[in-house]
C-alpha cells in the first residue's frame, strides 16, 4: 500500500473511473431516452403517414384498399402490427401478428370518442407493446373509426439493451486503456527516473565521490537531481574545506613541535655557550702564547694550530647555535634590498676570493624593500650565499625578480646542486650535504627559521642557466 503506483491506483485512477462510470450511466439514461422517444415517434410518424390511404379507403367503404394500405405498412420493417376500427370499435382489419380482443376493441372506443392521437404502452395478445393511435374521420368531420399501429415493447427494449451493452463494452475497454496508460506512464515518467537516481546514489555509496545524478525526467524529479547533486557538492566542499583544517593543524602540531623543540635547543645552546665560552678562550690564549716561543719546534706549531682551528670551529657552532634559536622581539621594519645586497656581498667577497668565485650580485632599485628583521635576512642570506660559494666550481649569481606584489631573491650557483632526494631534509638541523665534514648543519636550519618569521616561501631546485643549485625565496613587498 505504500508503493506510489498504488496510490496513483487509489487516489487518483479509482475515483476519476468511479465518477466516469457515474456521468456515462447518466449519458446512457439520457440516450436510451431519447431512442425510445425517437422509437416512439417512428411509430407515430408511420400512423400519420398511414392515416391518409386508410381514411380514405375507409370513406369509400373499400375494405381491400385498407387491407393493402396495412400491407404495405410493413415493408418498413418496424411494425408489428396494424387495425382499423370502425366509429362504435368493431374490428374491420387487421394487418401483423395481432388479434385484438374484446378488452381491446373498448379502449378503442374510448379512444375514438376523445378524438384525439395517443400513445401508450399497453398489452396485446399478451404481448408488451407501444400502440399509437389515429383517430379516421369522415368527409363531414366526424369520427369514423381508428387506425392502431403496434411495435413490439420487446424490440424496443432490445435496441435499448444493445446499445447499452456496447456502451458498457467500450467504456470497459477505455477504463483498461486508461488503467495501461497510467500504469506505462507511471514507469516511464517515475519509475525509470527514480531507478537512474536510486543507481546515482549507490554510485555515490559505492565510493564514486565525483560521479553526479544526470538532471532529467519530469521537473520534480529533476528538481530532485540537482538538490542531490548540490547536496553532493557541498558534502565535497565541506570535506576538502574539512581536510584543509586537518592540513593546517597537523602542520600547526609541526611547527609547535618544532618551535618547542627549538626552545629547548635554545635553553641547551645557552648553557652551552656560557660553559664552553671561558674554556674555549683560556685554550685559545694558551695555544697563541705557545707559538709566540722560539724553542717551539715546527711539529708542536702544527698541533697548536690545528688546535686553534678546531677551538675556532666550536666557536662558530656555539655562534650558529645562538643565532638558530635567536629571536627578534622587535617589530619589522622597512629593510631596503640595495643595502641588504650589499652587505652580503661584503661580508660573502673574502671567501669568494679565497676560493676563486666568481659571486654576482644583482644591482636592485634603491625604492626596492621588503619588511622584516634586517640582522636576520642578512644572516640567513649570507649563510646560502657562503653555501653556494663553497658548492661552486666558477660562479654564483644573485638575482631579484620583483612584482607588484611579490620580492623574489634567487641564489644560484654552478656546483653539482642538491639531490631531489635531500631537498625536503636539508633544512632540518645538524643535516649536512658537505662530503668534508666541515658543515655544522644549521645554515639552512637557520633559513628555514628566518623564512617562516617573515611569512615567506622558499624553494629548492636546479639552475637551468648555471646548471647547480638553485634557492628561490619569496617575500611581500613592502
Amino acid at each position: 500500500m505504500n508503493s506510489l503506483r498504488v496510490q496513483l491506483i487509489a487516489q487518483i485512477f479509482m475515483p476519476l473511473a468511479i465518477l466516469a462510470t457515474l456521468v456515462l450511466w447518466l449519458t446512457f439514461q439520457t440516450a436510451e431516452g431519447l431512442l425510445e422517444h425517437r422509437l416512439e415517434k417512428e411509430i407515430e410518424l408511420v400512423a400519420r403517414a398511414l392515416r391518409e390511404p386508410v381514411q380514405q379507403a375507409l370513406r369509400d367503404g373499400d375494405r381491400g384498399r385498407i387491407e393493402q394500405a396495412l400491407a404495405s405498412v410493413f415493408d418498413i420493417d418496424r411494425i408489428y402490427g396494424a387495425t382499423v376500427f370502425d366509429a362504435e370499435g368493431r374490428r374491420l382489419t387487421v394487418a401483423g401478428e395481432i388479434r385484438p380482443g374484446w378488452q381491446e376493441q373498448a379502449e378503442a372506443v374510448e379512444v375514438a370518442a376523445l378524438g384525439q392521437e395517443l400513445g401508450r404502452y399497453a398489452e396485446l395478445g399478451g404481448e408488451p407493446v407501444y400502440s399509437y393511435f389515429v383517430p379516421l374521420t369522415s368527409t363531414a368531420g366526424q369520427i369514423a373509426g381508428l387506425l392502431q399501429v403496434v411495435r413490439q415493447e420487446s424490440e424496443i427494449a432490445q435496441r435499448l439493451g444493445v446499445v447499452r451493452q456496447r456502451g458498457w463494452w467500450l467504456w470497459g475497454g477505455v477504463l483498461i486503456l486508461m488503467f495501461t496508460i497510467l500504469l506505462l506512464g507511471h514507469r516511464l515518467a517515475i519509475v525509470r527516473p527514480v531507478e537512474r537516481l536510486l543507481v546515482s546514489m549507490g554510485k555515490v555509496e559505492g565510493g564514486e565521490r565525483g560521479h553526479r545524478a544526470e538532471v532529467e525526467g519530469p521537473r520534480e524529479l529533476a528538481a530532485l537531481s540537482r538538490g542531490l547533486n548540490n547536496m553532493l557538492d557541498a558534502i565535497e566542499s565541506m570535506q576538502l574545506e574539512l581536510d584543509r583544517q586537518r592540513r593546517e593543524r597537523l602542520l600547526m602540531s609541526e611547527r609547535m613541535r618544532q618551535q618547542e623543540s627549538l626552545a629547548a635547543l635554545g635553553r641547551f645552546s645557552s648553557g652551552v655557550a656560557h660553559e664552553l665560552g671561558a674554556p674555549l678562550s683560556v685554550i685559545d690564549g694558551d695555544a697563541r702564547r705557545l707559538l709566540q716561543h722560539d724553542q717551539l719546534d715546527e711539529d708542536g706549531q702544527r698541533r697548536l694550530q690545528r688546535m686553534r682551528l678546531q677551538v675556532d670551529r666550536t666557536r662558530q657552532l656555539i655562534r650558529q647555535l645562538m643565532e638558530f634559536v635567536r629571536s627578534d622581539q622587535r617589530e619589522k621594519q622597512l629593510v631596503p634590498l640595495h643595502r641588504l645586497l650589499r652587505r652580503v656581498l661584503g661580508n660573502t667577497s673574502p671567501q669568494a676570493e679565497a676560493r676563486d668565485i666568481e659571486c654576482r650580485i644583482q644591482d636592485v632599485d634603491e625604492a626596492l624593500a621588503i619588511t622584516g628583521f634586517e640582522i636576520r635576512l642578512e644572516h640567513a642570506l649570507i649563510n646560502l650565499v657562503r653555501n653556494g660559494i663553497q658548492a661552486a666550481r666558477s660562479r654564483v649569481r644573485v638575482e631579484v625578480v620583483a612584482t607588484d606584489k611579490t620580492v623574489q631573491l634567487i641564489i644560484e650557483d654552478d656546483g653539482p646542486g642538491v639531490p631531489e632526494a635531500m631537498r625536503e631534509r636539508i633544512f632540518e638541523p645538524f643535516q649536512s650535504s658537505r662530503e668534508d665534514g666541515q658543515g655544522t648543519g644549521l645554515g639552512l636550519a637557520i633559513v628555514r627559521t628566518v623564512v617562516d618569521e617573515h611569512d615567506a616561501e622558499i624553494e629548492v631546485g636546479q639552475s637551468k642557466s648555471l646548471g647547480g643549485g638553485r634557492f628561490a625565496l619569496t617575500f611581500g613587498r613592502a
